[in-house]
Order: C-alpha cells, then sequence, then structure tokens
C-alpha cells in the first residue's frame, strides 16, 4: 500500500466521525413560550418545538408532569394525577414542527382554602420507536382562583 493512502483514509474517518448534524435519532423538544397566570375558567397553554432526524410526530406521546410549590396538602381524595399522558395527531412528515398545548383551569387547579396554586410544568416526547428527548420545564405558573 502507498504511504498517501493510509493518510487519505485517516482523513476520511475523521470527517465522517466529526460530521454535525443539527437533527439527531432521538426527539427534542424546545419551550417556545407558555402562559404564566392563569385565570380562573382559563387555561394554561404552551408552544413547543419538535426536531428529529427523519421523524414525525404521528404516534409519537407527550409526557406532561405537574409540580406543585404550594405549602398546603392536597386533602386525600381531592388529589388528580401530577403525570398526564397524552398521544399526538397524525402530522406531515417533517423532522420539525411546531405544536401547542393546552390545559383547562378546572384540570389544573386545587384551589384550597382560595389560595392560588404555583406549578411548573415539564414535558418530555417518547416518539414511536421510546427514544425520550431532553425534559423541558416552565417556570413557575401561577393559577389564579
Amino acid at each position: 500500500m502507498k504511504p498517501g493512502r493510509p493518510v487519505l483514509f485517516c482523513i476520511f474517518l475523521m470527517l465522517l466521525g466529526c460530521s454535525k448534524d443539527q437533527n439527531q435519532t432521538t426527539p427534542s423538544i424546545k419551550l417556545k413560550s407558555y402562559t404564566d397566570h392563569v385565570n380562573s375558567n382559563g387555561s394554561f397553554n404552551a408552544v413547543l418545538t419538535y426536531s428529529q432526524k427523519s421523524g414525525n410526530l404521528s404516534g409519537d406521546s407527550l409526557t406532561i408532569i405537574r409540580h406543585r410549590y404550594n405549602q398546603t396538602p392536597i386533602p386525600i381524595g381531592v388529589q388528580t394525577p401530577d403525570t398526564l399522558l397524552t398521544l399526538l395527531p397524525q402530522t406531515p412528515n417533517t423532522s420539525n414542527a411546531e405544536f401547542s398545548v393546552s390545559l383547562a383551569w378546572a384540570n389544573i387547579s386545587y384551589g384550597i382554602n382560595g389560595e392560588n396554586d404555583t406549578f411548573d410544568f415539564r414535558f418530555v416526547l417518547v416518539d414511536i420507536n421510546g427514544n425520550h428527548s431532553d425534559t423541558v420545564t416552565t417556570g413557575k405558573v401561577v393559577v389564579l382562583q
């Protein structure tokens, strides 16, 4: 073998290994915006952006985790699940998308003794192959009574 070929082969492998691709095989979500105050009978809204190499949202699931900051404990029998799971609808095949999440005031509010509720919401996207995105978190969201 000529001495130049191994050098060219090494350069080829190095270029192949250093390819920088914006999209990855696991889903990625980012929080674009969200409602930080929810009026009574209003709703919490968040806008998320999605990207995945050779992916689309059809059949993927979104897990929403509600974390409550209030000091007053929730009475037994009034508690509701803090983890919500939803399947995403059929969408066009695209590697980048934007979608919104809306949660009604009645579904997220406890309002114990007329006290406003303070939460943050965490979002995890799981694609149809079981790959998980990173978790994105809102700041504090105040749900008014």
